[in-house]
């Protein structure tokens, strides 16, 4: 079982009053990470590949670290490639698919607006049409087997949404798409730092995510093809500019290697547990009359970020009471998520993160205080019902 109170001795950052709630998109570095880097500049001060000792160090190192990657995984080098942010992977993933005239893109309903964007104008340029599946549904097999019949090229899945942090069932969706010969793109930016996801085994045909949402420090992406999409890949202008300049980001990839490190020390599954259990404690607290609360209905398709709102509160207030008066750091906004958006109207949200470092009795205050703040502005908004202002003057 994972022990927060340990977990926090690598966080020095977070030591004080506040409550951080916030890692949704802002994960802090542990110290193993940082040391592991110092390590690297301090050893080496080189780049792998020139003919001086530390030269050779900084390869031994940064193979090292690319051993522990693949591993993690399970994919060898030939199926791996990093660049400098998720567009960059995704552009190069658009780019080696030989899309026509009246394919179909599916795109699941919880991706990210940009993305959606991107995948839009490439869909368009090429003459073909996007269309959008809802991966929450209960009934999501019988919908996907529906939609497929339409002659889809590709599907786009994000696997956990990063402003409701519900997952895709995987399980169920990939092997329907595969059945027939779709190919298989999966976001993996919210699911890799607490999920250990084999991508051959799966059947995923391309896979990204950032190092700096795996408690590691920013600048890689890592894009990951199966064997079969290994030519189509290959072929591509930007996979060859990529491959040259790999070796640019080699302290990334050996903070990377140490994030993955750190997290498989720790145990996957206790962390996405001690995040679904942190969830739990705070909404079952907060829960009430006035506030709504956007995550997955089963608890096995949650992990520790999901979104809320506090009926006639604006989220960007709710945002500064929480950490002006009770220290407690979270973040609001629409979270460049559509679905959201579309869930609560077009208003923005609270969303809170809680990770490997908050610990049950910080769950317990911030529910605490939701419930307060909800409880507060409920007779707030009683007091000033429309028309009683008037009638107390008469």
């Amino acid at each position: 079982m994972l022990d927060p109170y340990k977990v926090r001795e690598d966080f020095p950052s977070i030591v004080g009053d506040y409550i951080f709630m916030n890692n949704a998109d802002s994960t802090g570095i542990p110290v193993p990470v940082l040391e592991r880097v110092l390590v690297y500049y301090n050893e080496v001060k080189s780049r792998p590949g020139f003919e001086s000792t530390p030269s050779y160090r900084a390869l031994e190192l940064y193979q090292e670290a690319l051993e522990t990657i693949l591993k993690h995984l399970g994919v060898v080098g030939e199926n791996i490639v990093f660049s400098s942010s998720n567009f960059q992977s995704l552009m190069l993933v658009l780019q080696s698919i030989e899309f026509r005239s009246n394919d179909v893109f599916l795109i699941s309903s919880n991706t990210q607006g940009k993305t959606v964007n991107l995948i839009k104008e490439y869909v368009s340029a090429n003459r073909g049409r996007m269309e959008m599946v809802d991966l929450e549904s209960e009934n999501v097999e019988e919908k996907l087997k529906a939609i497929v019949r339409k002659g889809v090229k590709a599907a786009f899945i994000n696997h956990v949404c990063g402003a409701t942090g519900v997952v895709a069932p995987l399980d169920k969706v990939v092997p329907i798409l595969k059945d027939k010969g779709i190919i298989v793109i999966l976001d993996a930016t919210y699911s890799m730092q607490r999920m250990k996801l084999n991508l051959p085994k799966m059947g995923i045909d391309y896979a990204y995510f950032k190092s700096g949402n795996m408690f590691s420090i920013e600048g890689v992406s890592v894009l990951y093809f199966s064997e079969e999409r290994t030519s189509s890949i290959k072929r591509t202008q930007g996979y060859s500019i990529l491959k040259r300049g790999e070796e640019e980001k080699h302290v990334d990839i050996v903070a990377l290697a140490a994030a993955i490190r750190y997290l498989e020390g720790l145990g996957f599954e206790d962390v996405l547990n001690h995040e679904r259990s942190l969830v739990d404690e705070i909404t079952n607290i907060a829960a009430g009359d006035g506030i709504s609360f956007y995550q997955a209905a089963s608890k096995d398709s949650r992990t520790g970020i999901f979104s809320l709102m506090i009926s006639q509160l604006p989220s960007n207030l709710l945002q500064i009471i929480l950490e002006d008066q009770f220290h407690i750091i979270a973040e609001s906004g629409g979270f460049d998520s559509p679905l959201l958006l579309q869930k609560t109207g077009g208003k923005e949200a609270l969303r809170l993160s809680p990770t490997i470092f908050n610990t049950v009795e910080e769950a317990r205050k911030v529910g605490e205080k939701l419930a307060e703040i909800r409880e507060s502005w409920k007779e707030k908004a009683v007091e000033k019902q429309p028309g009683e202002e008037s009638l107390n003057q008469a």
